[in-house]
This record gives C-alpha cells, structure tokens and sequence, in this order.
C-alpha cells in the first residue's frame, strides 16, 4: 500500500508544472493580449468626433479583428492566470463586444448599451485585477 502511495504521489510530481513552465502558452498569450489591444483602438477609434464612412468602417474592421482573437483565447488558459479570468472574459468582455458590434451595424442601441455595461462589467474586473494578471504574463 505504502509502494502504491509513493508511485502515485511521484507520478503526481512529476505531472505537476515545474516553476520554469509558463503558465499560459506564446500563442494564448498573443490572442489574449492582442485581442484587448484590437477592441481598445477600435473602441477609440469609434469614440472620434466626426467619423466618416471610411473611418467607420475602419473602426468596425478593428473591433471586428479583436473580436476574432478573443474567439481564440482559451478559457482553460485564462483560468490559469487567474480562476475568474476566463469566466470575466467570455461572460463581459466577449459578450460585450458582440453586443456593442452589432448594435452599431443594426443601429440599435439598446443593444450597444447592453454591450457598453457588459464591457464596464470587465472594465472593472480588469482595473482591479489587470496589473497582477499582466504580470503573470511578462517573462522572469
């Protein structure tokens, strides 16, 4: 019994990350990143006075670029930054950036509002946790 003990706890170790495995992989890493990054400028970008069709459109591509990147993001990965990451990102940030989106194209906006708190809601997640999940992210 003891032997079965010790094999199993072994085994367990050595399955374990060690501290020199990254805790997220290169590609998760550039999806999520980029993904924050594409929503944020075209969030900027749409929020100009004056846009005309072009740079509407521009904008729209943008989002629409950041959008995808999230889609890529595995929650699995997020969860091991933080346990509320990736649960926060699908639930607010993903789902509020559909809604915003898509309101815009519709021209419904009660829509964009509901895309608009969903964002907030992920606003203030990541203004409390960001710096320490972005943290996790930069290499020793």
């Amino acid at each position: 019994m003891r032997l079965l003990l010790v094999l199993l706890s072994v085994q367990l170790l050595a399955c374990s990350p060690s501290s020199d495995d990254p805790l997220i992989s290169d590609s998760q890493k550039y999806y999520f990143t980029e993904a924050l990054k594409q929503v944020e400028d075209g969030g900027r970008q749409l929020q100009s006075t004056g846009l005309d069709e072009a740079a509407l459109a521009a904008a729209l591509a943008t989002l629409d670029q950041g959008l995808k990147l999230a889609f890529q993001v595995e929650r699995e990965s997020l969860d091991r930054l933080d346990l509320r990451l990736g649960k926060n990102f699908q639930r607010y940030f993903i789902a509020g950036v559909e809604n915003y989106r898509i309101g815009i194209e519709a021209g419904d906006e009660a829509q964009q509002r509901q895309g608009l708190q969903l964002l907030a809601r992920w606003a203030e997640f990541w203004s409390q946790e960001g710096a320490a999940i972005q943290a996790k992210l930069q290499p020793d």
